[in-house]
């Protein structure tokens, strides 16, 4: 992420202003506003620093970055200092290093030498710097003093005794993540950084303030178990959310020989990557499942009612056996599968070869698919000729955020960085329309918090306005798209009945929120999981493409895991083959719903992927029953699933910090990455796997490794052209068809509930959550206090109820509440707050799996639906 000096503007600029000065005797021209360390650098000249760091604006605390300006009777701090026409400066001599040596003398006063136990030592800037200027030993001397105890704040500790007061934790968490949850406190001596509340730190744990930390006062607070010269850095990609950042995985490998390597932590880099060094806290302290004890790590297979282990030969030989029994007396149309958003490309490519053209079979899907499959496999018929997805790049000139059906920075964290770095660098405003209030430091310009029920009448209400805004005051952009007298009339004809289903003050601040577009011009729509997975999702998906069409925007979708984007790219969805290709040949064609072919027993065997959609599915008693009436089920996974409980053979997968292959991120971009530690047990790759159950059944691929995968997909999968080694971007533009006009979708039917008698279950997601692999971070979980989320262990997750709600039902906050459904039953604890929708209970994602369940409060039992119990 660039600078966000005042002077990086005048930098970038092409038509800045130019002044000459002098560098060390050289003369130069730089942009008025530059900086004096910023020309230096362009000009390739070293100044030391300590504070600075080029993603926050300039701090000035150090002074170590001081330099010589004639005319000028003191070294000035060349961070914070703009060039100015004819200044002549001198950026090292003799006085200057003697100067630079006293404040890094001045820092070490009441700073320990305390390096060879400090975890930092190695990679310590304040080290580095007192070994540069030949600092041996402590010139000046103050009062003794006690160490004060190092503060817990949960994954993050604080150790006031090596703290340098450089501030730059308290920028970052400020300017770069809009939290500011740090402050100093106090004066002189006694100065430290502290919460800005004094108490315990509350806030998201991305750990920024870690990273940037130029000496150890910062740390972890999964206990460090290694130094930095025991340890290798190897670049990878986040295995969490779509986003896909770069960091480097450290390793440390076994002091005996031939042991194995073990990450034993994650730093982010600003060179490397889109994320700038960006993390949050899934991808800085989410590491530990790797190394999970939990981790499957031998073959499984079913006897009785216990699953017993296997070796791998027996457990293939069994299923060639059983598919190659059911291709036999079935024939094709036998199978069913379901593939991963959280495997890699070359994974999926071959388990979807192996089920086309081994098999034989169509039937092949993947849940990012059967839960949007109008953001998924319908994608470019639902988007026309409107480009898919926008860049990451593009939001560093945006002026308008808009989030639309997604709760802020919850989705994909680290899409708010650069949102707030374009906050902070031109001004760009942010707003949100959600079903409660977004999370979204700092706050939005404009919350637009509609009725989940009515979001399609929200979107019709704001299109409506937005018509009413060009037919009054004109386009909002030049050369916007025609609006014809067909769309218009339906516009109108839906816009009469939106309104009498959206609040007047939402209108209001509608009408606020079209201003705020004709003033800031050509919004970023983030699209959300709620807006692509609502039963309307199809006609709001359209309706924000229209909305993008006629306000000069572009649409960014988030995705949920790592590789949503690529399992689809790679075919895992009906009637798709790789690079989003229609299927064309009959026999091959899917013969409708996944779920419904299992439900009326055409399907005999049924291949998982590392998925699990017993937890996922947000009907999870109706795919429960359909699998129950499949005869053979296979699962690989890294854990013993809810669906692997089901399965009859179950095959233990590798992680991607024990493959190489691809990921593509939610923008498209194809991100390579190596193995970097091996797998516990017997686990082997899903690639693995189907290439070998292929050799088995006479449909030998002949991969050696991943590579030859790669290439395969870089030779005929279209739109993924040639992947580097750094990987590249798929190129959607064949897939987009030629209507640039605005296009109409009828809404699918809802269901209609009685607010006071019947509530809205909506989940709730949480930058903490995401499964599987954050079950299985139990330091991460613990130091957050999330033992109470481990759905998997009976535990009282919260719900969260309005006001006026749980004054009705006599609730207050901390109270039991129950849910129950059929014979399963569930306790959570009660949460009250103002954000939450009057006739909505907002629950934790992953227990909001039943479309009909009855609340218990008090002993009076309310009736509740989920958003799957909406359709029809």
């Amino acid at each position: 992420m660039p600078s966000k000096s005042s002077s990086n503007a005048a930098v970038d600029a092409p038509s800045a202003v130019r002044v000459e000065i002098t560098l060390n005797g050289r003369k130069t021209t730089v942009a008025a506003g530059t900086t004096i360390l910023e020309a230096a650098r362009m000009n390739g000249l070293h100044i030391p620093t300590l504070c600075w760091l080029e993603k926050l604006q300039p701090i000035g605390a150090c002074r170590v970055c001081a330099v010589e300006v004639e005319g000028v009777d003191s070294p000035v701090m060349s961070c914070v200092t703009p060039v100015a026409e004819g200044m002549n400066v001198k950026t090292k001599s003799e006085e200057l290093n003697k100067y630079r040596a006293d404040m890094i003398r001045f820092i070490l006063v009441n700073h320990p030498l305390d390096c060879p136990v400090c975890e930092r030592s190695g990679e310590c800037h304040l080290q580095n710097l007192t070994y540069t200027f030949g600092i041996k030993e402590h010139v000046w001397k103050t009062a003794k003093y006690e160490k004060i105890p190092v503060k817990d704040w949960g994954l993050i500790r604080y150790d006031k005794n090596l703290c340098i007061l450089c501030e730059r934790c308290i920028k970052i968490c400020r300017e770069v993540q809009g939290v500011a949850a740090y402050q100093i406190d106090g004066n002189g001596f006694d100065s430290r950084v502290n919460t800005v509340t004094g108490e315990k730190l509350d806030c998201d744990f991305c750990g920024q303030c870690i990273s940037i930390c130029p000496v150890g006062a910062l740390s972890s607070g999964i206990i460090f178990a290694a130094r930095s010269w025991d340890m290798i850095k190897m670049k990878t990609v986040c295995p969490h959310c779509g986003v896909g950042c770069s960091f480097h995985l450290n390793i440390k490998k076994g002091i005996k020989v031939n042991a194995e390597g073990r990450i034993i932590r994650v730093t982010s880099d600003d060179a490397i990557g889109h994320n700038n060094g960006n993390l949050c806290v899934r991808g800085r302290f989410g590491y530990e499942f790797t190394h999970s004890v939990d981790r499957l790590a031998t073959p499984l297979i079913r006897d009785g009612e216990n699953h017993v282990a296997a070796d791998w030969e027996t457990a293939l030989d069994l299923i060639a056996q059983k598919l190659s029994g059911y291709r036999s007396s079935h024939g094709n149309n036998a199978f069913g599968a379901i593939g991963s958003e959280r495997a890699t490309n070359e994974d999926n490519y071959v388990f979807g070869k192996f089920f086309r053209e081994v098999l034989g079979s169509g039937d092949i899907d993947s849940m990012v698919n059967m839960l949007s499959p109008h953001t998924a496999s319908g994608l470019f018929e639902v988007f026309g000729d409107f480009p898919m997805t926008c860049s990451i790049g593009k939001f560093r000139s945006a002026n308008l955020f808009v989030f639309i059906g997604s709760n802020g920075s919850s989705e994909n964290p680290v899409l708010s960085n650069h949102i707030r770095w374009a906050m902070m660098d031109h001004g760009a405003e942010a707003a949100a329309a959600f079903s409660r209030d977004a999370v979204f430091e700092p706050a939005p310009r404009i919350q637009l918090p509609y009725d989940y029920a009515a979001m399609h009448e929200f979107l019709i209400s704001l299109l409506s306005g937005t018509v009413e805004s060009i037919n009054k005051d004109g386009a909002i952009i030049e050369n916007s798209v025609p609006i014809t007298d067909d769309w218009r009339a339906k516009l109108k004809e839906a816009a009469s009945d939106a309104r009498r289903k959206v609040d007047e003050s939402l209108n209001l601040k509608i009408a606020e929120f079209i201003k705020l577009i004709r003033k800031q011009g050509s919004p970023v729509y983030i699209v959300g999981s709620e807006a692509q997975r609502h039963p309307s999702g199809k006609a709001i998906i359209r309706n924000i493409v229209n909305l993008a069409k006629l306000t000069g925007g572009s649409v960014m979708l988030t995705r949920e895991y790592c590789n949503s984007r690529g399992a689809i790219d790679m075919g895992l969805a009906p009637d798709i083959l790789p690079g989003c290709v229609p299927e064309t040949r009959n026999e091959l064609k899917s013969r409708g719903s996944l779920l419904s072919l299992m439900e009326e027993g055409k399907i005999k065997a049924l291949i998982i992927a590392d998925e699990d959609p017993l937890r996922r599915h947000p009907d999870r008693e109706r795919f429960s029953t359909a699998m129950q009436k499949v005869e053979f089920v296979v699962v690989t996974d890294q854990f013993y699933s809810l669906t692997c409980r089901e399965a009859d053979v179950i095959l233990p997968t590798t992680v991607s910090a024990e493959k190489s292959g691809s990921f593509t991120n939610l923008e498209g971009r194809i991100q390579r990455f190596d193995a970097v530690v091996k797998p516990p047990g017997k686990s082997r790759s899903v690639l693995e796997i189907f290439g070998e159950l292929a050799r088995r059944m006479g449909g030998d691929f002949q991969y050696e490794n991943s590579g030859d995968v790669t290439a395969e997909i870089s030779d005929k999968v279209t739109i993924y052209g040639q992947i580097g080694e750094d990987g590249g971007f798929a190129d959607y533009s064949p897939l987009v068809n030629a209507d640039s006009s605005l296009r109409w979708e009828e809404p699918a039917p809802i269901k209609n509930f009685f607010k006071g008698s019947t509530f809205l279950l909506l989940p709730d997601s949480t930058i903490f959550e995401l499964s599987p692999y954050t079950d299985y971070c139990p330091t991460m979980r613990e130091k957050l206090g999330l033992q109470g989320m481990d759905f998997t262990k009976g535990s009282k997750p919260p719900v969260c109820f309005n006001p006026a709600d749980a004054e009705k039902m006599s609730l207050s906050e901390g109270d039991a509440v129950a849910f129950k459904n059929g014979g399963g039953k569930w306790e959570g604890v009660v949460r009250i707050s103002m954000g939450v929708r009057s006739g909505s209970i907002r629950i934790p994602d992953d227990k909001n799996r039943f479309p009909r369940i009855k609340l218990v409060a008090n002993g009076t039992e309310f009736d509740c639906i989920n958003t799957e119990g909406l359709r029809r």
